[in-house]
This record gives C-alpha cells, sequence and structure tokens, in this order.
C-alpha cells in the first residue's frame, strides 16, 4: 500500500504540481535568499556547559567565537547557499552541538555513504580578533541518518540534529531567537527544544468541523490537530469562527521514532489575545500531520484508526456527499476523470476519500508557511493540466495488500494534455483503489497509480 501511496503523487504530477502558496502571513512566498545573514539579536551567548569535550580546544572555541559562515559544497543541490550566524543563541545552540560530538574511531559506516549525501562543506568559525577556524562537514539523506564534522583530521559525531539544523538555513526565511517564555515552558515540559521562530500569522479558525465533500480540507486539519493538542489539555474548540495568531517554531528533537523515516518537527502554538489555546507537533512539507507534545499519535490518543475518526467530521447532509454515495465505484470513477476534464475541482476531489484528500494541505508545501492554501494553488500555470481525459474501460482486478474491504479497477484512460510534461497524451493505464472510509459516505478513491 505505500507503494501505492508514493506512486499516485507521482501520477498526479502528470496532472498537476503542487507548490507551496500564499497565506495571510508575515512572510510571503518569495524565493529564500541564497545568502542570509543572521545578526545578534539575543544579549550574550549561554554559559558554556559542556565541562569536557572530544573536540580539541572547545572551551577557547566556544568563548572565542562570535561568527559562524556555513557554506555548502557548490555541486550539492545546496550548493548556492550561504549562512553567515552571528546571533548569540544560535551561535552557542551550534557550539554546543559541536561540542558534544564523540570522536568516530571506526570510519568504515561513513565511508559507506549514499549517493545522496552531500560532502566537501564547511563551517568558518570567526574569532573576535578576526583568526578563523575551518571545520569540514558531510551528512546523508536523512533516510540513512549519518554524517560527520572534520576537525583537525579527526572525524566526530555531532548527531544527525546537527545536520539536521544546519540543512535548514537553506529551508527557511525568518530566524526568530526570542521564544515568549510560556511557549519555551510549555516545549520544554515536554522535552522539546525551540531553535527559533519560523513565522507568525493570523488565522480565522472554520466555524465548524463537518467538512463538505469536495471542500479543501482545512476543516479536517483543525480537527485532527485539535486531538493532538487535547491530549496536552487545551481544547481549542471553544475558539471555532475566532481569528487565532498562530506561531510556527523549529523544533531540536526529531519526530518520534514510530514516524520513521520522517523526521522534522515543527512546534505549532495558536494563541488568542496572547493566551496559548492549542499547541500540537507537525512534520511540515509533504505530510503534516504528525503528533502531541507528549508524542502521541492520533490513533494512540483517540483509540480509533483514521476511517473510524474521520466519520465523525464528515458533513452526511451535504447534497454532494449525499448523490455520491450512492454510486458504485465504476461510477466513481467515470464521475471523477469527468470531472477532471471539465476542471470541476468540487467534484473531482469529492470523488476521493478524505485520507487521500489530506494530501494536499503539505505536498511540495513551502515549509515557511502552516499549510498549502488551496486547490487554486496547485496546479501548474494556475490551472489544471488535463485538457480532457476520457474513459475507454474499467475492469475490477484483484489487488494484492489493499486494505480490507478496498476494492481495485484497471481504468484505460485517454489524456489530452495541455504540456506534456511527465506523460504523453494518448491512452494510458491507471490503477485506482476504491473504499469507503465511512459506510453513510460510500466509495472512493483513495489511490490512483500506473501498476497494481
Amino acid at each position: 500500500m505505500l507503494k501505492k501511496v508514493f506512486v499516485v503523487w507521482i501520477i498526479i504530477s502528470m496532472v498537476f504540481t503542487l507548490t507551496g502558496c500564499s497565506q495571510e502571513t508575515k512572510i510571503n512566498s518569495e524565493k529564500i535568499s541564497e545568502e542570509i545573514t543572521i545578526v545578534n539579536q539575543t544579549t550574550q551567548k549561554k554559559v558554556n556547559e559542556i565541562k569536557i569535550s572530544a573536540v580539541p580546544n572547545f572551551e577557547e572555541l566556544y568563548k572565542n567565537t562570535v561568527e559562524i559562515d556555513v557554506n555548502f559544497d557548490s555541486e550539492s543541490m545546496f550548493g548556492t547557499y550561504k549562512a553567515k550566524i552571528e546571533d548569540n543563541k544560535m551561535l552557542s545552540d551550534i557550539l554546543t552541538m559541536i561540542g558534544k560530538s564523540q570522536l568516530i574511531k571506526d570510519e568504515s559506516k561513513i565511508n559507506k555513504m549514499s549517493g545522496m549525501a552531500t560532502k566537501n562543506n564547511s563551517l568558518i568559525l570567526v574569532a573576535g580578533n578576526g583568526s578563523t577556524k575551518e571545520i569540514k562537514f558531510a551528512f546523508d539523506d536523512p533516510a540513512f541518518a549519518m554524517g560527520y564534522l572534520e576537525i583537525d583530521d579527526h572525524k566526530y559525531d555531532p548527531g544527525f540534529s546537527f545536520f539536521r539544523y544546519i540543512k535548514d538555513f537553506t529551508e527557511y526565511r525568518q530566524f526568530d531567537p526570542n521564544i515568549d517564555n510560556q511557549v519555551e515552558e510549555l516545549f520544554e515540559k515536554y522535552n522539546w527544544t525551540i531553535d527559533y521562530r519560523v513565522n507568525t500569522m493570523n488565522e480565522t479558525l472554520p466555524s465548524n468541523l463537518k467538512h463538505d465533500a469536495g471542500e479543501y480540507p482545512v476543516k479536517i486539519y483543525w480537527a485532527y490537530n485539535n486531538e493532538l493538542s487535547k491530549n496536552i489539555g487545551l481544547d481549542y474548540s471553544e475558539y471555532l469562527g475566532k481569528e487565532v495568531e498562530v506561531d510556527i517554531y523549529r523544533l531540536r528533537e526529531p519526530l518520534p521514532e514510530y514516524m520513521n523515516p520522517r523526521m522534522n518537527s515543527r512546534g505549532i502554538v495558536l494563541k488568542y489575545n496572547n493566551k496559548i489555546v492549542g499547541a500540537y507537533i507537525d512534520a511540515g512539507r509533504h505530510d503534516c500531520f504528525a503528533c502531541s507534545l507528549d508524542r502521541k499519535s492520533l490513533n494512540h490518543i483517540t483509540n480509533k484508526e483514521w476511517d473510524h475518526w474521520i466519520s465523525d467530521y464528515i458533513n452526511y447532509n451535504n447534497e454532494l456527499e449525499i448523490e455520491l454515495s450512492k454510486m458504485e465505484p465504476e461510477d466513481i470513477i467515470k464521475q471523477y476523470y469527468k470531472a477532471m476534464k471539465s476542471h470541476d475541482q468540487k467534484m473531482q476531489f469529492a470523488c476521493l476519500t478524505r485520507q487521500n484528500l489530506c494530501n494536499y494541505l503539505a505536498a511540495n508545501m513551502d515549509n515557511n508557511l502552516l499549510m498549502n492554501a488551496g486547490y487554486n494553488n496547485v496546479y501548474m500555470d494556475g490551472e489544471q493540466n488535463v485538457k480532457s481525459a476520457k474513459v475507454i474501460s474499467l475492469r475490477e482486478v484483484s489487488g494484492f495488500g489493499n486494505p480490507k474491504g478496498a476494492v481495485e479497477y484497471a481504468a484505460t484512460i485517454d489524456f489530452k494534455f495541455k504540456k506534456e510534461i511527465t506523460s504523453n497524451s494518448g491512452k494510458q493505464t491507471r490503477f485506482i483503489i476504491l473504499k469507503k472510509e465511512s459506510d453513510k459516505s460510500g466509495w472512493r478513491i483513495d489511490s490512483e497509480g500506473t501498476g497494481p
């Protein structure tokens, strides 16, 4: 099933490309600067907490460093990015992670980094007197979670969180290390370290959390995360329909192990009149749903699988919901491609399960934002790339490893694209899995791929 979920995004990209999009926010969606300078925003460095370090002369390095320059390998995917860090808190954080590094005695593992590794990078530590010290570093893809620092011809392991921290200088546009005390205390209570604030925006919560067929799944986003927030005693349902302030924070610690291979975590805080009314962890781009601050999943908190949980948040009185609930699987497939051809967004997306629909919230999202703003921003050139899509034939097939109660069809579709990006126009086969997320909502498309 994981294979099919992955495939569906490749196929969907033939129709449209998901992109980060604008929101009501203090940061717009301009391109991230390739050269950033983070000026000092805090009064002084934290006191060096490391008494004994494996790194030679670490105490002097910590005391004397007033600037760190980050340079990525010019041949890597981050090659055009540079960062100059002058902020005292961030200098302390980086230096402390370096100071806690352990000498690597067996280099066999790091000598076998994958082809996706980013090598030949450097940190330049600048002292107050202008002298410099170079620390080379390399890190692999998060799927392998390894890396090293090279200091005075010896290699050290600072832990992979160090490399995620450094890599994120290519990700964000704002780095505010001044954290509200009440926010910092809340996250510290659950053993999360806030590195800096990424963004602040004003969001009006929906007036209710009942999702209508074809509607962009914002209500589901807030319903899901309120379950996480409630688990630490912060139920924001009484603020539905009101405008709240939303802060996004970069967190040092990775997501819980049960969420592997996803690692990057963001702390989300909702405030009303400067009072914290909600807080949860999200995973940002591609698949935002994550866990509560005490690292519990939705299933663990509610004791419900998705299909059981989502049934409480569907508006079964919606006319389109009622219409689709009466259709057989073949009818849903035909309706889906008919809507794709006519660019009827509401109908097209109403043919998907809610879980499938929620993929649109964060796929290829700009991580400086809370979520993708809506359907209108996810298409190549601002509209669907499909000029026409006609169902030629449908036949039910026996799928391997499909969810219980699901059905699978092989569909021959005659596509005509406005731009032939990843696929040519003409007849193509799609394997479509449908299921009933709830009995009352009827059959919906759970995934679409090029192979069974």
